[in-house]
C-alpha cells in the first residue's frame, strides 16, 4: 500500500511541476495600421488597393461601430476581390461579432463575383482570416503564404 501511495504522490508532484512550467498565453497587441500597410507592401496584388471612407467601409462590413477600437481596410477597385482588413475589437466578444461580419463579407463577395469575374472565386474560397484575441485580420489575395508570413510577424511576437 505504501508503494502505491508513494507512486501516486510522485506522479502528482510531477504533474504539478509540469503544469507550473507551462507558459501563459501572451496577450497580443497589434498595430492595426502597421499590419495592414505591411500586408499591402508584402503581398503581391494584381489590383490597386485603396482605403474606403468610413461610410463605404460600413457598407462593405456590417459592423457596429461601437465594436471597433481600431481598423484599417484596403479594398480593390472592384475588378478583383482582393482586400485587406485589420480590425481591433473593443474586446474578444466584439472581435467575434467582427469575425462574423468578415465571414458575411466574403460570402457577399462570392455572390458578387460569381458571374462578374468567376476567376476570383479561388481567392474567395480560401482567404486568409486570422482571429487572435480581440483582433480580426483578413487578406484576400493570390499569395496566402506571403499573407500568413506577414501576419505571423505581428501575431507571434
Amino acid at each position: 500500500m505504501k508503494k502505491i501511495c508513494c507512486a501516486l504522490l510522485s506522479l502528482l508532484t510531477a504533474a504539478l511541476l509540469l503544469t507550473g512550467c507551462q507558459e501563459e498565453p501572451k496577450d497580443v497587441t497589434i498595430d492595426v495600421a502597421a499590419l495592414a500597410d505591411a500586408l499591402k507592401a508584402a503581398v503581391p496584388f494584381s489590383d490597386e488597393l485603396a482605403e474606403p471612407n468610413d461610410a463605404a467601409l460600413l457598407n462593405f462590413y456590417n459592423i457596429d461601430e461601437t465594436d471597433i477600437a481600431a481598423k484599417k481596410v484596403y479594398v480593390s477597385s472592384g475588378a478583383t476581390a482582393e482586400e485587406i482588413a485589420v480590425f481591433e475589437g473593443t474586446d474578444e466578444a466584439a472581435a467575434g461579432r467582427i469575425k462574423t461580419a468578415v465571414d458575411e463579407r466574403i460570402a457577399d463577395q462570392k455572390s458578387a463575383f460569381e458571374d462578374y469575374n468567376p476567376e476570383e472565386q479561388k481567392k474567395l474560397n480560401d482567404p486568409v482570416i486570422v482571429t487572435t484575441g480581440k483582433y480580426v485580420i483578413l487578406c484576400v489575395s493570390d499569395d496566402n503564404d506571403a499573407a500568413e508570413k506577414c501576419i505571423d510577424e505581428y501575431t507571434k511576437g
